[in-house]
């Protein structure tokens, strides 16, 4: 019940036409480009969705600040699941909502956003590196992905 509330609430206020009147001039100035990497382990579908339109939005809003957006969205834990092809691995009653992430997903590789899934998560999950859809690609380590991300000067951002 609570996170339901919160979700609404959140979704208000990103709505907000007061909220689309702050800016973030102070934090843009002088920056041509924003690079970040999300580090996605949400294993409710319906936040994981709501995560993944969070990362839209902050795409679109840095774009129309003209700062770009460089993103890499990397996947581990529950996450990985809406991830994989098929129905295999995740419950009837999320179809829906794994379809509506997958859009998300193929919008951000057309856009040229990595998207990288943790070998050793989906083993430990029992997925199969051939159950993933096409636009993900499995790393070996997915932590050694956000160490090397964040050394070459990728802001972290924990998406649970």
């Amino acid at each position: 019940m609570r996170r339901s509330i919160f979700i609404i609430v959140l979704l208000f206020i990103c709505s907000s036409p007061a909220q689309a009147e702050i800016n973030n001039r102070a934090a843009l100035e002088n920056l041509q480009t924003v690079k970040a990497v999300f580090d996605i382990n949400q294993g409710n579908p319906g936040i994981l969705k709501l995560r993944l339109q969070l990362i839209e939005m902050s795409y679109q809003q840095l774009k129309k600040a003209r700062v770009q957006p460089d993103f890499v969205l990397t996947f581990r834990g529950k996450a990985s699941f809406f991830l994989t092809a098929g129905m295999k691995h995740i419950a009837i009653e999320d179809r829906d909502v794994q379809k509506e992430i997958h859009a998300l997903l193929e919008m951000f590789s057309n856009r040229d956003i990595p998207l990288e899934q943790c070998a050793i998560t989906a083993d430990l999950a029992g997925i199969d590196n051939e159950d993933f859809i096409p636009q993900v690609d499995v790393v070996t380590n997915g932590y050694i992905s956000l160490m090397a991300y964040q050394n070459k000067g990728y802001a972290l951002i924990p998406m649970e």
